[in-house]
């Protein structure tokens, strides 16, 4: 009996395929909205961080020898006037500052002969095998924020220096931000620091501490005013350090002493003070859809990026000053404030004896007190995934015609694999050559509104091309063979390059789900209807008529997505693909190889599909 019923559903969902995929796809696009009411409070999930051990020692006296020195570092311009011989003279104080309170210093070379500056301080209680880095940036933002983070961090890395408790060596890195190169500047510092070579600049000693095991980047780009800290966490690609490393910090923040700021995951501009004043499910939808978006694009927000190549977990730092932020802390208070920050956070990591293992890198925050797991995000994805699966089994299997239900005798599709697999192929490379004319659009120095624009006729040009090209499959007959216990049905050439499309954007946004799931969801959530409702029509007018309609709105899908998710997370969609080759250029990032190597393909085969036509079945 339960088989009978069993072989009843399975043959009402292969008659059905199209419709219970789409509604299997609609599941999955509305549990996007239930699964933010999944969300789960901050913790920290690790017990070796030490938190509420000890208060902070870094006091009122500590900020005002901290604000001396910035007023030091600021003083270094005022007798120079060449930009590269003020900076000079800013490393070179540096390394001097550290030497006078008896630290190691050193002087290597980044890019483009720059110059980096690191300083170490050995543990007294430790073995050297571990180290923590603080870095900091100098040149990339305003003067007086560089006075700021550098007499910061020179006064934390002497207090810390020298603590009777330090178990870990500290690392404070100075690395040059001049014309935004800071990321490849640390880049090069942690090659150099994991390379054998044991020579700095001009052949002076460049000499190393224990593994890295942690790393904060830090940055005051308030100057000496804070009343929110900022944490970015985005590195390449959607990489994220693990999600101990921002609930550390952000249970730290609550320790201090002088006044308890807030932290934001977002710029000014995109959150405002939402989290504080707002919870509505609006406002925490259009939060997590930014911070997904972040992901999405692969963009590196802060030099922390740079420690995740090298499977280091880190975080960037920001001291800021908010708008709407009704207590602000200045003058020498604001020195205590990031003082005691950078000291309890680089103070939870000290006695830390392996790596992170507790929590995980797979998460989606949804603010500075919520977050999503991987068992709660990855419902929605796998639902449409699941959706092009049925798809796929259905015309792989049974092929498009589902008239063997009715019948006792076994019916097996034959597909021309050759020729759909040569359609891919031919998509795949058209796709390519219209992703380098946008990466040499940018290259030209075409803003970003003409490359998206020049873009988009090249891809209309393109799908024309490749239509032509496919055009003389023609319609072809589909015959029926019988051989004795079952028949072999011969499915026309578009049924094979559908099960091709749909197994394409199956297998390669199954892999993506894992390396980027933002990228991934935002991909499967506009290429999956695309796939599953692709349909050849029937030669008479009516079937002229439907094809049309067809083309159109599968040409007009993914820009209305793409103009949808722009105004969401607040991106102007007219300059979208400028800024992608702009972004893949500099960065290498997924998201332009993904639209013109796995989108744009996907699309033409659907074109494909629903310019053929039905061919009559016979038998034989």
């Amino acid at each position: 009996m339960r088989v009978k019923h069993l072989k009843r559903v399975t043959n009402f969902i292969v008659a059905h395929h199209r419709v219970v995929a789409v509604v299997i796809y609609l599941l999955g696009a509305a549990s996007t909205l239930i699964v933010l009411s999944l969300a789960r409070n901050v913790f920290v999930d690790e017990n070796a961080f030490l938190l509420n051990g000890s208060p902070a020692t870094f006091d009122e006296h500590d900020g005002n020898v901290a604000k001396s020195y910035a007023d030091a570092f600021r003083d270094i311009a005022l007798n120079l006037t060449s930009p590269s011989d003020v900076f000079e003279a800013k490393m070179r104080w540096v390394v001097h500052s550290v030497d006078a309170r008896g630290f190691e210093s050193y002087l290597t070379r980044g890019v483009g002969g720059s110059v980096i500056a690191h300083a170490i301080a050995r543990a007294t209680r430790g073995n050297g095998r571990e180290s923590l880095v603080l870095m900091t940036t100098i040149g990339r933002g305003a003067e007086s924020a560089d006075a700021v983070t550098i007499g910061s961090a020179l006064r934390t890395f002497e207090r810390l220096g020298r603590a009777e408790w330090l178990a870990k060596d500290l690392i404070w890195v100075c690395v040059d931000g001049r014309d935004g190169e800071e990321i490849a500047n640390a880049m090069a510092w942690l090659k150099k620091y994991h390379s054998p070579d044991v020579r700095g600049e001009d052949e002076t000693a460049f000499e190393r501490a224990g593994t890295i095991t942690q790393a904060f980047a830090f940055d005051a780009s308030g100057g000496d005013a804070v009343s929110a800290m900022r944490v970015k966490l985005e590195g390449w690609n959607g990489a994220y350090p693990n999600q101990d490393m921002f609930t550390m910090f952000n249970e730290v923040v609550k320790l201090n002493r002088v006044i308890r700021l807030p932290v934001t995951l977002e710029e000014e501009e995109e959150a405002g003070n939402a989290w504080e004043r707002r919870s509505d499910r609006a406002s925490v939808a259009k939060s997590a859809a930014r911070f997904m978006w972040r992901a999405a694009k692969g963009v590196p927000t802060g030099v922390h990026a740079a420690f995740k190549k090298h499977s280091i977990d880190a975080i960037s730092i920001e001291s800021t000053v908010r708008r709407e932020d009704h207590h602000v802390v200045r003058g020498s208070h604001a020195y205590v404030v990031i003082g005691q920050t950078l000291e309890l956070t680089l103070r939870a990591c000290n006695n830390l004896l392996e790596l992170l293992h507790h929590s995980c890198f797979y998460y989606i925050m949804l603010g500075p007190q919520k977050f999503l797991g991987i068992a709660e995000y990855i419902a929605p994805q796998a639902l449409m995934l699941v959706s092009l699966l049925l798809s796929l089994v259905k015309l792989a299997t049974f092929g498009e015609d589902s008239r063997h239900l009715s019948t006792d005798v076994e019916w097996r599709a034959q597909h021309n694999w050759s020729v759909a697999l040569a359609r891919l192929a031919l998509a795949i490379a058209i796709g390519a050559l219209v992703g380098k004319s946008c990466i040499l659009m940018n290259a030209i120095g075409l803003s970003h509104e003409s490359v998206t624009v020049g873009v988009s006729g090249v891809a209309i040009v393109a799908s024309f091309v490749f239509l032509r090209l496919t055009e003389v499959d023609g319609r072809i007959a589909v015959k029926n063979r019988a051989f004795g216990d079952f028949i072999l049905v011969s499915q026309e050439q578009w049924v094979g390059v559908k099960v091709v499309s749909i197994a394409w954007v199956l297998f390669t946004m199954s892999a993506c789900t894992f390396f980027n799931f933002a990228l991934a969801l935002l991909a499967t959530s506009a290429l999956a209807p695309i796939c599953v409702l692709c349909h050849a029509c029937s030669g008479d007018p009516a079937g002229h008529r439907s094809r049309r309609w067809a083309t159109t709105i599968l040409c007009a899908l993914p820009p209305a997505w793409a103009i949808i998710l722009s105004h969401f997370v607040g991106s102007p969609p007219l300059k979208s693909l400028g800024l992608l080759a702009e972004h893949h250029a500099r960065w290498h990032t997924f998201a332009l190889p993904l639209i013109f190597g796995i989108a744009f393909p996907t699309i033409l085969l659907s074109l494909y599909v629903a310019n053929s036509s039905n061919g009559k079945i016979k038998s034989s």
